[in-house]
């Protein structure tokens, strides 16, 4: 839009305010919590294997057939748990230029990752349990700690436990007035008008009809 001086006048976009602390903690709880499950995922593998080679030395007693859906249903369950990982890292990126939706998008798919994570704690060598005797079990849990690195089940436990709190406190965060103010979409303020060099005057006041002069 050109002025009365022939000048163009342009749209003035107000910049976004600073981002406040707690969404860039928010966005990096976020993250770590993603990398957290998706270190644990390999762990996890590693640790099922140490109860598997065990149990090789022992009769099974029946229930193959469920142990095969439930090795199964694990992988699809890690499979699951990477795409949300990485999803939610992305989400994090976004989280901190200040886009809403991403803000939005981590409500709706955080929780889900924070499940797969307790249900990653609570999930054992599945199969052995519903193929050995209970008697066997004993023996093929004591064999597998024996071979396993004695820090291996408490670091699975410490991955599994903090990505469900980082992921409760940053969504916490994320909803609190600082972050409300800092996603808030905010719209372009009117330009301004040169009317006079060295004068400016708001939009408004020049965008009046001009009517002929009053005679007096």
């Amino acid at each position: 839009m050109v002025s009365r001086t022939g000048s163009t006048a342009m749209a003035s976009h107000p910049a976004r305010p600073t981002r406040p602390h707690i969404v860039t903690l928010a966005c990096l709880l976020l993250a770590l919590a993603a990398v957290a499950q998706l270190a644990a995922l390999p762990l996890t593998s590693w640790h099922q294997g140490f109860f598997h080679t065990a149990a090789s030395s022992f009769a099974p007693t029946g229930g193959v057939a469920f142990a095969g859906v439930g090795s199964t249903a694990d992988l699809v369950a890690d499979l699951l748990t990477a795409v949300l990982a990485l999803g939610l890292l992305a989400l994090a990126a976004a989280n901190v230029v200040g886009v809403n939706g991403a803000r939005i998008a981590s409500w709706a798919t955080a929780p889900f990752l924070a499940c797969c994570a307790i249900v990653g704690v609570a999930r054992s060598p599945r199969p052995l349990y519903s193929v050995y005797s209970a008697e066997d079990i004993d023996r093929i849990t004591t064999m597998a700690r024996d071979d396993m690195p004695q820090w291996l089940e408490p670091l699975l436990l410490t991955l599994g436990l903090s990505a469900p709190v980082a992921i409760l406190v940053a969504l916490v965060l994320l909803a609190l007035p600082p972050a409300n103010s800092f996603f808030r979409r905010r719209l372009p303020a009117d330009p301004p008008w040169l009317a006079h060099p060295g004068e400016v005057v708001p939009m408004s006041e020049t965008a009046r009809p001009e009517g002929p002069a009053s005679a007096g």
